[in-house]
């Protein structure tokens, strides 16, 4: 399933929009793919989501997590990402 949410994206003083997609799908093994050009600490929210939906009572999906930040081009370098990509994995898990 799919799910798509709207932030924002600092850059110097200006805020563009980023779109998040998130697609939870079976697959053999689970697994958590983040795309769209993240930055360090964009990448690290993956572990810190994880342990979030845990900790407030959800199950994580045992499916394979694709995590889209678009457009791709757009540096993305802070963790205001962790609140649009957990949404969007209990969106897109049912």
């Amino acid at each position: 399933m799919l799910a798509k949410l709207q932030t924002l994206s600092l850059l110097g003083m200006e805020a563009l929009p980023v779109e998040v997609e998130v697609d939870v799908s079976g697959a053999a093994l689970p697994k958590t793919v983040l795309v769209g050009l993240p930055e360090a600490a964009v990448k690290e929210s993956t572990h810190r989501v994880e342990r979030a939906i845990v900790n407030s009572g959800f199950s994580r999906p045992e499916d394979r997590v694709v995590i889209n930040l678009a457009p791709a081009e757009l540096p993305k370098n802070a963790g205001s990402f962790d609140l649009p990509i957990s949404l969007g994995i209990l969106a897109a898990s049912g």
